[in-house]
């Protein structure tokens, strides 16, 4: 079985292009200092498509390298539909064949009479449209593909700044260096986003940052936030910011003031667009910010470098950068009016796709912050767990769990036993298969709602099993849930006849929190080597990596602790 650990999958990558690419220049530096890279030979495109193996693939595309305008008419039904099916051929056998990562760079700008397109639409623009609708088509089809527009990166700086006709009619080349560099940090931008999860927490000061002014010092009348000049921009400042948060991205207050004041504000200031309600989590003091972040993620149950950080005051800023270099501390610009759209292009935050698990991050984090506050105050920890009501329900891998599945997968570190990052078209596969037991786990109590919270995955192989994948989010941490899905794991193991599970636990810099989970739920553990020749362990040799600690148990015996907060369960 073939699995896509994130680092495996980005650590090579084939280049090819429609265009020259110039792969000796500097400019593919940023790409080469991260993956081993393989540049196709100019006008071999087509070849590296069907050909590579399972590369990962940039297709740097420029339309006006495959269709020459001078060829289009405009009876262009049946030339546009014909032409395009011949292009796509080799892209569309290539995501049919490979589980690779495959992304595709695009251009299809050229230059046209501002007058010619004013009251009708050219061939060329309707070809262009046509090709981006067949390759959006495509990408919801394969998960593993992915776009980038070289023309959206290229606007910002001006297209005549990044094509170069010189380029081109020396050396086939239509970018210019600059070109070739947007084009190389772009793609690293996308590729650093498919291997890493999106930031979670947004952290923000309030004087000067959500207003104008300091209001201990002008009160609420006189700070600057409303629908007019300056005070437009922090109202579009704070728009901005809800957007981020309608997408899952956590906010946060860290700010030196009276808690009173900033309240105050936000109660009766008109012009304020975030609510309190809206906030996760605060710290409103005179101590450090540093400490204040620390304690936020310590409530959050977030690593520290989940967090983003926002402050007009660069004292404050350096001060977070060196106390806590895992933090991204932003220089944000020097002039408010520019921060809108500073803050909506920002990477950090930004996801490929949005599900419904990410709009409810807000309410369900708060819902932590309540949970962990009651739980404190007393003392029978299961008596407490047993009157949350807690409300596991097990669903199946389909086609309306995988992107919650695959989501789980690329972005829980914390509780997961061995991180195998595998990608929707994988767990698709997998959900199908006779060899594998798969299912997810939603939870609800009396504070809410949790969602799809637990996915667990176990090949099968006669009377044994494989622990592929145990994970659990971090914000249900403290309910005992994982000892419940590991039972309900067992029970279907067993209605499959499987006698034994071997499981497998994989140390990263993030998973510690796991790391006893196994031993503590009734797994042996134990060495390959020392094992005797006649061990029942060794029927399950050949289902493991064996790179990392190693467990196992037979199913009749195993004894799960911490079951009894599910008072319905049969214990």
């Amino acid at each position: 079985m073939k699995t896509h650990h994130a680092k495996k999958q980005l650590q090579n990558l084939r280049v090819t292009g429609t265009s020259n690419l110039l792969a000796n220049n500097k400019a593919w530096d940023v790409l080469k200092n991260k993956f081993q890279i393989d540049f196709g030979n100019y006008g071999d495109w087509a070849s590296v498509l069907i050909d590579s193996a399972e590369q990962n693939i940039l297709w740097v595309v420029f339309l006006d390298d495959l269709v020459s305008p001078d060829r289009l008419t405009f009876d262009m039904n049946i030339s546009i539909e014909n032409q395009l099916e011949v292009l796509l051929k080799p892209l569309t056998e290539h995501l049919m064949s490979k589980q690779s990562i495959t992304l595709i760079a695009f251009s299809t700008w050229r230059w046209e009479s501002i007058i010619s397109n004013s009251r009708q639409s050219s061939p060329w623009i309707q070809m262009a449209n046509r090709f981006l609708e067949e390759l959006h088509a495509l990408m919801e089809k394969h998960q593993t593909l992915y776009l980038l527009s070289m023309d959206e990166v290229f606007s910002k700086q001006g297209m005549i700044k990044c094509f170069d006709a010189r380029n081109f009619y020396i050396s086939r080349c239509r970018m210019s260096i600059m070109g070739l560099e947007l084009l190389a940090d772009a793609a690293q931008t996308v590729f650093d986003r498919i291997k890493n999860a999106a930031k979670k927490v947004l952290v923000l000061d309030c004087d000067n940052t959500l207003w104008g002014g300091v209001v201990g010092e002008v009160g609420l009348s006189g700070i600057t936030l409303g629908s007019d000049g300056i005070g437009q921009a922090f109202t579009d400042f704070q728009l901005a910011v809800n957007r981020w948060a309608s997408q899952g991205v956590l906010l946060t207050i860290a700010s030196k003031n009276n808690e009173g004041d900033v309240w105050k504000v936000f109660n009766k200031h008109p012009g304020m667009q975030i609510q309190k309600d809206d906030l996760v989590a605060w710290r409103i003091n005179w101590q450090e910010k540093a400490v204040n972040l620390q304690q936020m993620a310590s409530e959050l149950n977030l690593g520290i470098d989940s967090f983003v950080f926002w402050d007009d005051n660069p004292f404050e800023r350096e001060k977070i950068r060196l106390a806590l270099p895992d933090v991204i501390t932003l220089d944000i610009p020097q002039d408010v009016t520019a921060w809108p759209a500073f803050l909506d292009s920002l990477d950090f935050f930004a996801r490929f796709s949005v599900t419904m698990e990410d709009r409810k991050k807000v309410q369900q984090y708060k819902q932590r912050t309540a949970f962990v506050s009651e739980r404190k105050q007393v003392r029978n920890q299961v008596a407490f767990l047993k009157s949350i009501d807690l409300q596991p329900t097990v669903l199946p891998l389909s086609e309306e769990t995988l992107a919650r599945a695959e989501q789980l997968c690329q972005k829980t570190n914390q509780f997961n036993i061995r991180t195998e990052r595998h990608t929707a078209l994988v767990l698709r596969k997998l959900s199908g298969n006779p060899n594998y037991e798969s299912f997810l786990v939603k939870l609800s109590d009396r504070f809410g709602d949790h969602g799809i919270v637990c996915l667990a995955l176990a090949r099968i192989d006669g009377k044994a099993a494989f622990l592929d994948t145990f994970l659990m989010s971090c914000r249900i941490f403290g309910r005992h849930l994982e000892a419940w899905v590991l039972q309900e794991l067992g029970k279907r193991l067993k209605a499959k006849a499987c006698k034994w599970i071997l499981a497998e636990f994989r140390p990263t810099q993030r998973n510690a929190v796991a790391a006893s989970f196994l031993p503590d739920h009734g797994l042996t553990s134990f060495d390959w080597n020392q094992l005797p020749d006649n061990h029942p362990v060794h029927l399950l040799r050949d289902l493991t990596y064996k790179t990392g600690q190693h467990y196992y148990a037979e199913l009749e015996t195993l004894k799960i602790p911490h079951l009894e907060a599910f008072q319905n369960e049969d214990i």
